[in-house]
């Protein structure tokens, strides 16, 4: 296990080899932004969700009429990454197919994690790449970073805001059991709302993106902002512990979603899963800015 590092003159980012996982951000004054990874809450900083995104129902699926099996957020986030490239300022790790991938996860694929440094912003691509060589390809891909909220050690969680833009109205996706429940999907004029535990008493908080949209973790007690600008992907998250006091927020971009309550737990019917053609390949991207 490595950890890498990236550094400009604004920011410093490490990253870890097992899971290719965004292990922290700082400013120039050396401030964290990034979880810390305390299991008495949530062991984990910001994980890479593939092939799946959330949980399967009954944690198994079919390709083919073949059973496989799975467990939630899938398997890369637990693997130990390649280095391909390192600078100062970009990193480039990669997973492939492999005997114990096999066993849970039929298909053979490359899945790239770009990580780039410009200025006070981190620019994060996932590559994937299909090496089947006559059949289509099916996954889902997702990120999961946690950030460190109060960034400031004198205030508090609930002294922060979450401020999603542009204002407009958005689907909510409901997440029931580990299931989403698309017969509960309703709309919301405003995603905005002061930080507060019970905001996730359900789960995560689910939400159809049809354009990006900037999400920002900010205060007016502080001088800090963070903001995520989802990018390409299809969905985003928005997650904490709940009723524990775990001090992070998570914004999540995704690529898919968890299975559906009905699931039939067929993997090429899955709903929102993506699909490539042999030697096709697939780019997701997102980034996190620091002011």
């Amino acid at each position: 296990m490595e950890m890498y590092e990236l550094k400009n003159d604004f920011l410093t980012v490490k990253v870890n080899s097992k899971g290719a996982e965004l292990s922290s951000i700082k400013d120039d004054k050396d401030i964290e932004f990034i979880w810390q990874a305390d299991s008495n809450f949530w062991g984990r900083h910001a994980p890479i969700l593939f092939p799946i995104v959330g949980r399967l129902k009954d944690d198994h699926y079919f390709v083919d009429g073949k059973e496989y099996k799975m467990t939630q957020h899938g398997f890369a986030r637990d693997q130990e990454f390649a280095l391909e490239s390192q600078t100062d300022s970009k990193l480039v790790l990669t997973l492939t197919t492999s005997e114990a991938s096999l066993a849970k996860y039929p298909y053979h694929f490359k899945l790239s994690v770009i990580y780039q440094l410009v200025k006070d912003t981190v620019q994060i691509s996932y590559l994937v790449d299909s090496l089947e060589k006559s059949e289509d390809m099916y996954f889902n891909i997702g990120a999961h970073p946690g950030f460190s909220v109060p960034f400031d050690k004198d205030l508090k969680f609930e002294d922060f805001n979450v401020k999603v833009d542009p204002a407009e109205t958005r689907t909510s996706i409901p997440i029931v059991e580990h299931q989403i429940d698309l017969d509960a999907e309703h709309k919301v004029e405003n995603q905005n709302f002061a930080m507060n535990r019970d905001e996730f008493k359900d789960d995560a908080v689910v939400y159809r993106l049809n354009d990006p949209a900037v999400v920002s973790i900010s205060s007016d007690k502080s001088e800090h902002k963070l903001t995520l600008d989802t990018g390409n992907s299809k969905y985003f998250g928005m997650w904490s512990t709940y009723p524990d006091a775990g001090n992070f927020m998570c914004i999540e971009p995704w690529w898919g979603l968890a299975d559906k309550k009905d699931s039939d737990n067929n993997f090429k019917t899955k709903y929102g899963v993506n699909k490539l053609a042999p030697s096709e390949q697939f780019e997701a991207y997102f980034s996190i800015s620091i002011k």
